[in-house]
């Protein structure tokens, strides 16, 4: 099984694909640019593309012989795989969480100058458990995060139940439903099991075996 991420966000006023990829090339690695682009690819529908960030940050070290500390600069660069379908106004993001929807917003927009608004979406968790149930076999709830659970009338706040069987874990969906920020979810896939993590943000976290990639990320786009 590997790991994947798909953060899912909406894209207006995105030209065709065609002419985001003449952009992305035109833009290239700049070496004294924040963003530069590494590869991209354009068809008649949807362009992919893999960009990266390069940061500052300073790290400390210890000077053995003075027992001093030192500061040096390292640059960090931070990769963004996406995919935008203009035509869907969808934009999906491969990497990291919803604050990588805003690092590739801030490129298009800044680096290639594009009329773009990029906003996320927030979807109902207990809404898109739901709709795996319709379009997935064996599904299997394995943790729920709420926002608001109340032990007794004194405590409250954030709490992360696991369940060792569906059932249990329906009963307390059902309670706190409107609370619900992240669930976690195990179902079959054609070639094997599949792991899920579901946010309010439409942020999705999954391992399955790759054959099964392009299945599972339909899956997933069902619950936007």
């Amino acid at each position: 099984m590997a790991s994947f991420k798909m953060n899912i966000a909406r894209v207006k006023g995105c030209p065709v694909p065609r002419r985001v990829g003449e952009l992305m090339k035109q833009f290239g690695l700049p070496p004294t640019e924040e963003y530069g682009v590494l590869n991209y690819q354009a068809t008649d529908s949807t362009v992919f593309g893999t960009i990266i960030r390069k940061t500052q940050q300073t790290i400390q070290r210890l000077n053995a012989e003075t027992n001093e500390l030192t500061s040096d600069a390292v640059e960090r660069v931070t990769v963004y795989p996406f995919g935008i379908k203009p035509d869907m106004e969808q934009l999906e993001v491969y990497a990291g969480s919803a604050a990588a929807i805003e690092q590739v917003g801030a490129f298009l927009a800044s680096c290639l100058a594009l009329p773009v608004v990029v906003e996320g979406i927030e979807i109902e968790v207990a809404d898109a458990l739901e709709k795996l149930a319709r379009h997935t076999k064996n599904l299997q709830l394995r943790s729920i995060r709420v926002s608001e659970y109340a032990h007794n009338s004194y405590m409250i706040g954030p709490y992360t139940p696991k369940f060792l069987d569906s059932e249990h874990g329906k009963e307390f969906l059902e309670q706190y439903a409107d609370f619900i920020t992240t669930a976690s979810v195990r179902f079959a896939g054609p070639k094997g099991k599949v792991t899920a993590s579901l946010s309010t943000k439409a942020c999705f976290g999954f391992a399955c075996h790759e054959d099964d990639l392009s299945v599972v990320k339909s899956i997933l786009r069902k619950l936007v």
